[in-house]
């Protein structure tokens, strides 16, 4: 009868221990769902007014992006303020808004240098809605993983808890102000040109006329292969090598320009200021900037060469 009361009392026990023991695991597994974000980016872009990035390959210099009615403003090293295309701005907040948590990677600050979000290392997003600071996100180690999934670690500023979310962010990230300046030399339709003029002061200057059917270079129809190509290549005509050291009045002197000539009115230019040691080039599409002349050089270095056979 012992025997018996005592394994009645065992099992009273052991159920009991069991029903605490689920209980427990229940609730932590609640408050771990519960506390888990499914969205740890939340802004309204309509109503964006600055981005502010600290990119961990160059801490030290802040990319500061503003609104200023319509248009976006990127601040660089030297202090000068550039306009930033607004397919740019377009771009960056739609990379932000597809942020979504696979899955909790830890909790645990002691994991902050396993997957580089520390806040001394790591890449910064802070997004401001006027004097509202609805984004502060800390961008950290890059996973690759078969078959060609890509993912990234981040977390919020004020949080330990670390995800794991699709996609290579450093590469929409971590960059320079330069990079979010606007690149254009060229950006046109070549199907609305009728006329290249090169004028040059130091060799040739002439015309490429397009008659309707043929382009002709004093009277004569030029090369197609060669004027479809030269053509092609200046189209969309970009170039990230910016020189903000110069002013008018430093500029070396006027080596050519080239004008192409339009159906919709306003002629396009592109003039190459050259001397022993500078090559820069600036374009009447993009008036705020000057560019290194070198990357694409040879791309508006036109003659009557270029063109005939």
């Amino acid at each position: 009868m012992f025997n018996t009361k005592s394994n009645k009392t065992l099992g009273i026990i052991f159920v009991l221990l069991l029903i605490g023991t689920i209980l427990i695991f229940t609730t932590e597994s609640t408050k771990k769902e519960r506390s888990f974000k499914k969205d740890i980016v939340q802004i309204d872009t309509s109503k964006v007014t600055e981005i502010l990035i600290s990119p961990k390959s160059n801490k030290t210099n802040e990319v500061k992006l503003v609104k200023n009615g319509k248009n976006w403003n990127v601040t660089t090293e030297s202090g000068k303020q550039f306009l930033v295309p607004k397919s740019k701005i377009i771009n960056l907040l739609n990379q932000l808004m597809v942020i979504k948590p696979k899955r909790l990677a830890s909790r645990s600050k002691a994991k902050f240098n396993e997957y580089e979000v520390n806040d001394s290392t790591a890449t910064r997003i802070v997004v401001n809605e006027g004097s509202n600071k609805v984004l502060n996100l800390i961008i950290g180690k890059f996973a690759f993983k078969q078959p060609r999934s890509m993912s990234t670690f981040v977390r919020l500023a004020d949080d330990t808890d670390i995800y794991e979310v699709d996609g290579f962010l450093d590469m929409s990230f971590n960059k320079k102000a330069n990079d979010f300046r606007d690149e254009t030399v060229i950006n046109s339709d070549k199907n609305k040109w009728n006329k290249l003029r090169i004028e040059s002061t130091n060799s040739e200057s002439f015309e490429v006329v397009n008659n309707g059917s043929a382009w002709l270079l004093e009277g004569e129809i030029t090369d197609s292969t060669k004027t479809d190509k030269i053509l092609s290549d200046l189209v969309r005509l970009t170039n990230n090598s910016f020189i903000d050291d110069v002013t008018e009045q430093s500029l070396p002197p006027v080596d050519s320009k080239l004008i192409i000539e339009n159906d919709l009115g306003e002629p396009i230019v592109i003039t190459s200021y050259r001397d022993a040691s500078r090559y820069i080039i600036h374009s009447s599409q993009n008036m705020e900037s000057y560019f290194d002349g070198e990357k694409i050089g040879e791309k508006i270095s036109l003659n009557k060469s270029s063109f005939l056979k």
